[in-house]
């Protein structure tokens, strides 16, 4: 690549006399031409600071990098979330199901459901209501019969959940026992058996 200098932008020929370091042309060393210009290029208009790029592929990137790990990190926690809320509010008749115990098996169950009698569950309950929909559909499913009253349209169901303590829906009785937390297949078939 040829020199050219800063000062007269002469090209330096192959066969230049002087020393390598200096213009054969107005004799001024390639540095200092290279600096008196910088700064005339300062001094004439808008101080520009310079910026210089680390080649060596730890500066810039460095922190690019702990930027991308804190991204991918919260991401990941969001995900979980959304993941773990839309498991508890959107719960399914199979997520339902999968909640039984180890030790209950479908046909377990459903044995369970065959000696059951209707009198034995009675639910409170209300047709806008989704997680009153998913509690008897995994009964219906498993063969569970039960009675219902709806608090927006039998007479005085609204008033008797009130008595009971009850503040949300479904509230179940499960052969007395109180299910006030709402629906739980764990704890439903424990109260069918009595424990």
């Amino acid at each position: 690549m040829p020199t050219i200098c800063a000062k007269c932008h002469l090209v330096r020929p192959e066969d230049a006399t002087v020393p390598v370091w200096q213009c054969p042309g107005c004799g001024v060393a390639y540095d200092k031409a290279s600096d008196a210009q910088r700064a005339r290029a300062s001094s004439a208009g808008p101080r520009r600071r310079e910026m210089r790029v680390d080649s060596s592929g730890s500066g810039g990137l460095v922190w690019g990098k702990w930027v991308l790990v804190l991204v991918l990190c919260c991401a990941a926690y969001l995900g979980y979330r959304m993941a773990h809320e839309r498991g508890r509010t959107d719960e399914g008749i199979g997520s339902i199901a999968s909640r039984l115990s180890g030790s209950d098996s479908p046909a377990q169950v459903r044995e369970l459901a065959d000696s059951a009698q209707a009198s034995d569950v009675f639910i409170y309950t209300a047709d806008w209501c989704p997680n009153c929909r998913e509690a008897k559909s995994w009964l219906a499913q498993h063969g569970f019969k039960y009675e219902q009253c709806d608090i927006d349209h039998g007479p005085g169901c609204k008033a008797q959940l009130a008595n009971l303590g009850g503040d949300g829906i479904p509230y179940l009785i499960v052969k007395g026992h109180h299910m006030k937390d709402g629906f739980d297949s764990e704890e439903f078939v424990a109260a069918m058996r009595g424990k």
